[in-house]
């Protein structure tokens, strides 16, 4: 049942968020803000392109996902996971940010991932 609900779940947008327009960007950052791990801008053709080079985090590590669209900024919690994904917390659930940028977004990520992975 726990499969079908984080299926189901990464099918829908982001609460408030149903749509990321070209030009928005993307952090991952630490809970206190004091570290930047990742940093892209939506380009026209629908793609995440990199702002600087991303630092690792290890699996397991609390991270923050802010979106600015143009208007408010979009923030939403999670966790660090393997092969560069973050398990963002929604309604109750996890679901894989790779999975929700590229399959409800239509983004290309680049790599295929939003983390670079730790070595």
């Amino acid at each position: 049942m726990r499969v079908f609900f984080l299926v189901l779940l990464s099918l829908a947008p982001l609460p408030g968020l149903p749509w990321i327009p070209p030009g928005s960007e993307l952090r991952l950052v630490s809970p206190d803000l004091r570290t930047v791990y990742a940093s892209y801008v939506v380009s026209e053709d629908r793609r995440l392109v990199a702002r600087a080079k991303g630092v690792s985090v290890p699996i397991a590590r609390d991270i923050l996902l802010f979106i600015q669209t143009g208007g408010k900024p979009y923030i939403y919690s999670g966790l660090s996971a393997p092969r560069g994904d973050v398990w963002l917390n929604v309604e109750g659930g996890q679901i894989s940010l790779n999975e929700l940028l590229t399959r409800t977004y239509r983004l290309s990520l680049p790599d295929g991932k939003v983390l670079p992975e730790e070595r």
